[in-house]
Formats: C-alpha cells, sequence, structure tokens
C-alpha cells in the first residue's frame, strides 16, 4: 500500500509538472501570436502608407504639370493680347486724341 500511495505521490507530481510546463507553453506562444498578429497589422499598415503615398506622390506631380501648364498657357495668351494691341507709337496722335474722348465719354455714362 506504501508503494501503491508513493507511485500515485509521484504520478501527481509529474502531471503538475507537465500542466505547469504547457501553461508556461502556452503563455509564451500567445504572447508569440499576439507578435505576429501586430507584426501582421504593422506590415499591413506599412503597405497602405506606401499606395497612399504613391497616389498623393502622383497627384502631387500631376498638379505641378497642370500649374506648369497654365502657366505656359497664360504667358501664351499675354503674349497674344499684347501683339494684339496697336502700339501708342504706330497710332496716329489724333486717333490717340480720339480713343481718350470716347473713353471719357464712356464714363459718364
Amino acid at each position: 500500500m506504501l508503494k501503491e500511495l508513493g507511485n500515485l505521490q509521484d504520478r501527481r507530481v509529474e502531471l503538475k509538472e507537465e500542466l505547469h510546463s504547457l501553461t508556461e507553453k502556452e503563455k509564451t506562444l500567445e504572447e508569440n501570436v499576439k507578435v505576429l498578429e501586430l507584426k501582421l497589422v504593422i506590415q499591413k499598415s506599412c503597405k497602405n502608407i506606401k499606395a497612399k503615398r504613391e497616389a498623393v506622390n502622383k497627384l502631387e506631380s500631376k498638379r505641378s504639370e497642370l500649374e506648369k501648364k497654365l502657366k505656359k498657357s497664360e504667358a501664351s495668351e499675354v503674349r497674344l493680347r499684347e501683339n494684339e494691341k496697336p502700339s501708342l507709337e504706330t497710332e496716329e496722335p489724333e486717333q490717340h486724341l480720339e480713343q481718350r474722348e470716347e473713353k471719357k465719354k464712356r464714363r459718364f455714362f
């Protein structure tokens, strides 16, 4: 009987140790899982940020390109208008006076 009691106590100690070992392993694995999940979230966020940066850079380039085209277009329009304006030097002095008087008349009406 004492031998059986000793065997049962030994078995109980072995089971407690195994349970403790499995509990520690479970905690470690849970921590590993959390770390891996977090790494995946971070990796996904990095990919999203990279894609968003590329989209923003593309839009900034497009904006810059359009602004350059607009400035060129505006500069062309200014040059065209300047070329269309008759120069005061080429006008007859009488024409110049007539134009001034017309402008004065328009102001009053």
